[in-house]
């Protein structure tokens, strides 16, 4: 509307003007469009119309937010030495409030205006961003409309650094460090006002802490480790580069302390453990030679019962408490997909369907419900049914897979999953949603294997050993990890 007005003044203008000498036409100033409008920036167009030559010592627009401009906003172009659009572009106004504006001119000393023209800024309002997890030092896309350059970005209390903000509706900030709480709201400051969206932003989260080193500086490989109301049990095995590790190392979460428990079986490696079990495994009395054990224990707190021998040699299986009894899958030595059961009630064992992957020691699992969830060597977690003896594939771990012997524990709905040989990556899986999310990477020396793990009022262990090649000094450590800590 205001182009057509424009046009059709200088139109009349310019026949009228026609009929007179040029130097005695007259010079008018025309608000003519508004081009945008922001949260705090307007862009407006105005016209110097005329047929003739001219001059103007200043020339730009003025801004007041009552129409009598009794406090106008001067916005000055400068010199303009030519009839013609000029476009003007300003900031600092105020969020969502009514301003009106009008085109001027300083010609031969004289003031021109153009007529003034109402508008109104525009709010701001977040639609999205992403990533909604993710960790502190990365970066972050908040979209949505009318965001001023000098918008302020918060994390809860954490205020972030604003890297970019594009067209004002799309700001990329650094995500700073967290202030000890997970979930924040994402708040975005402007001129004093808060604006937020109803969505928390998540911290990866994951806190490590190193609990204490393995008695006597030992490196144990090989070994078996189980955890029950008596403490957290590691034992038998081979001691690096030495000999076989007669006993078991208890430690006691609430003093903090390891105590020595005896075995009365014979010293063994590669053999299979429960919270409830332990049998199996072999001694090496030369390279790739192995003298099998077919002994079976009950475990009872820190003391053994020797049950019926195993009708079947063992090595390096994997053992899952169930229903009273025990599930065994697979092993060393020809036995990688087979699935046995112990019924404790008849003393019997029982072969069940093969498993679709070959597992053992190089695998994890966990038993829930009426499942046992096992995660394979290569990243595949599947359902194992025993009552139907079935098996379902979930899902697959998305992180780095290592060389196998991952950790898998399970806390409530949540299982945690990952710590594959040499690598520092846990992932925690939804079992309700079959969803992932990265936790934080542990700490300590990252050449290391699992050695044992167990979980305790919501906080997981992990008893970790650097790889048997590596030299030095160094000993197994017990690591405390709290899920939901940062």
């Amino acid at each position: 509307m205001q182009k057509i007005r424009a046009a059709f003044v200088f139109f009349m203008l310019f026949a009228s003007w026609s009929c007179t000498e040029e130097e005695n036409t007259p010079v008018l100033v025309s608000t003519e469009d508004i081009l945008f409008v922001g949260g705090d920036k307007l862009r407006v167009s105005g016209r110097l119309l005329t047929n003739r030559e001219v001059f103007a010592e200043d020339h730009g627009f003025v801004f007041s937010t009552d129409a009598s401009f009794s406090s106008p906003i001067l916005l000055s172009l400068g010199e303009k030495k030519e009839p013609g659009r000029f476009i003007g572009e300003k900031s600092g106004f105020k969020i969502g409030q009514t301003y009106f504006v009008k085109a001027f001119a300083e010609v031969d000393g004289q003031r021109l205006e153009g007529q003034a023209v109402e508008l109104k800024t525009l709010t701001p309002s977040i639609s999205s961003f992403s990533p909604i997890y993710s960790s502190a030092g990365n970066e972050m896309t908040i979209e949505g409309k009318n965001f001023p350059e000098s918008t302020q970005v918060f994390f809860g209390s954490q205020q972030a650094q604003v890297i970019k903000n594009v067209f004002e509706s799309k700001i990329t900030v650094k995500i700073p460090p967290a202030s000890g709480q997970v979930l924040v709201p994402i708040k975005l400051l402007i001129q004093n006002k808060e604006y937020s969206i109803s969505t928390p932003f998540e911290y990866q989260a994951g806190k490590y802490s190193k609990v204490t080193d393995f008695p006597g500086n030992l490196r144990i490989y090989d070994l078996n480790y189980f955890s029950n109301n008596s403490g957290f049990h590691v034992g038998l095995g081979r001691i690096k580069f030495g000999d076989n590790y007669a006993g078991f190392q208890r430690f006691n979460v609430a003093t903090g302390s390891w105590s020595e428990v005896s075995f009365p079986g014979n010293g063994r490696r590669f053999g299979f453990s429960s919270s409830n079990y332990l049998g199996g495994g072999a001694v090496e009395p030369a390279r790739d030679q192995f003298v099998y054990d077919r002994s079976f224990w009950k475990i009872n707190g820190s003391t053994f019962e020797r049950l019926g021998n195993l009708p079947f040699n063992s090595r390096d299986a994997l053992a899952v408490d169930w229903d009273g009894g025990l599930l065994l899958f697979g092993g060393l030595d020809g036995a990688s997909l087979l699935v046995r059961a112990y019924d404790p009630v008849q003393q019997i064992w029982s072969t069940k369907r093969n498993a679709p992957i070959a597992l053992g020691r190089n695998a994890a699992a966990f038993a829930r419900a009426t499942r046992v969830i096992v995660l394979g060597s290569n990243g595949q977690v599947w359902e194992y049914n025993p009552p139907l003896d079935s098996w379902q594939l979930l899902t697959t771990y998305p992180g780095n897979k290592g060389q196998g012997y991952p950790i898998a524990e399970v806390i409530g709905s949540k299982a945690y999953l990952g710590l594959f040989r040499a690598t520092q990556e846990l992932w925690e899986l939804n079992l309700e949603t079959l969803t992932w999310k990265v936790k934080n990477q542990i700490i300590g020396f990252p050449q290391s294997i699992n050695s044992g793990h167990f979980q305790f009022n919501g906080s997981i262990y992990f008893l970790r050993a650097p790889e048997e090649s590596v030299s030095g000094s160094l000993p197994m450590e017990l690591y405390k990890f709290d899920p939901n800590a940062i």
